[in-house]
């Protein structure tokens, strides 16, 4: 009963965002870098021409008067935006695996709230510690 009244299914995170005054940069470790090339890899099989910044350096937090030394003002959001389309629906309604109807979705380029905090924190707007916090 519930599929044929799905149009878009939207779920969301605020993540601190870092303070311009005073952040810094640092070249990601080992385990960083590791979980930025998967996610950045996964990103790219789903949009090829999607372009992303680079991730020699992520920022770093650092804390100033600005933001009473915490190293973030204010909050930016983390989304992911799933459109149930009437193949989706025709799934959900034979009863497929959240896998298959998982699957769907990226094919339909859909990211998850972790790929679009990556992005964001390439972009230098949030960093690696928040997105594992919030997530």
């Amino acid at each position: 009963m519930l599929a044929p009244a799905l149009n878009l299914v939207v779920g969301q995170r605020l993540v601190r965002k870092v303070c311009p005054h005073c952040v810094s940069s640092i070249e990601p470790d080992y385990a960083q870098e590791a979980e930025i090339a998967e996610t950045v890899k996964m990103i790219t099989d789903i949009d090829p021409n999607i372009v992303i910044p680079s991730h020699k350096k992520i920022p770093k937090i650092v804390g100033c008067d600005k933001c009473n030394g915490t190293g973030y003002i204010g909050r930016i959001v983390l989304v992911e935006v799933f459109e149930v389309t009437d193949e989706v629906k025709k799934m959900i309604v034979e009863g497929r695996s959240s896998l298959d109807i998982y699957g769907k979705a990226r094919e339909n380029g859909f990211f998850t709230m972790k790929e679009d905090g990556i992005m964001k924190m390439l972009e230098g707007l949030t960093t690696l510690d928040e997105i594992r916090r919030v997530l």
